[in-house]
């Protein structure tokens, strides 16, 4: 994580109400499964999954169908929601 942000509340910080599909993979790219992004903070995003609940807190999140995926872990879930945080 970047200096700047260490001291900057993750809950405090603006995020931007989203309604879009997006692609979760295990690293390796072992599974690949459509969730839906609710909102997105330059520090992660909040998913709804549907079919498939997350086995693993290490993800990889791709808004573009894999072509750039951004690494991730799962910091919290409840039902079937989940907030994950970016890996910088």
């Amino acid at each position: 994580m970047s200096l700047e942000w260490t001291e900057t509340e993750r809950r405090q910080v603006t995020r931007k109400i989203v309604n879009q599909t997006v692609l979760l993979t295990l690293p390796g790219d072992v599974v690949v499964t459509p969730c839906r992004m609710l909102n997105l903070s330059i520090f992660g995003a909040c998913i709804r999954w549907r079919d498939t609940p997350l086995f693993s807190t290490a993800l990889h999140l791709s808004f573009n169908d894999l072509l750039t995926p951004f690494e991730c872990r799962v910091v919290w879930r409840q039902g079937a929601l989940a907030g994950l945080m970016f890996v910088y």
